[in-house]
């Protein structure tokens, strides 16, 4: 066989490898996505009964739910559909910046305060 056959032969192979592999991760990707699309139908489920409760036993409207998730979105000056992203803030005991994701302050090993809803 020509080394060029020899070349051509080792190329294909790779090319049906990596086939192999980007329909694997297309496989996982998928399943991820079904996945999460799971838990999010379970959280707007989870979300409307309680919901429905805080109407039911405190009174609160459809607008006030509405006014509220306004003023969150709006935070960020933007009304976008989106939660205002986390800012880095200092520590309380060293006072250097941390992200707001640490738990932990970087600098000193002190923890950080608790930030419910970063993401």
């Amino acid at each position: 066989m020509p080394s060029g056959g020899f070349a051509s032969s080792i190329n294909a192979s790779l090319a049906q490898a990596d086939a192999s592999n980007a329909r694997s991760d297309a496989r996982e990707a998928k399943s991820e996505t079904e996945l999460l699309r799971h838990d999010v139908d379970r959280l707007l489920m989870i979300t409307e009964a309680l919901w429905t409760f805080l109407k039911k036993e405190h009174g609160y409207s459809d607008e006030e739910l509405a006014n509220a998730v306004n003023g969150i979105d709006l935070r960020d000056g933007r009304l976008d559909g989106r939660a205002e992203q986390p800012q880095a803030s200092p520590c309380p005991n060293c006072g250097k910046i941390n992200s707001a994701r640490r738990s932990l302050c970087i600098y000193c090993g002190q923890p950080l305060p608790v930030t419910l809803f970063a993401s």
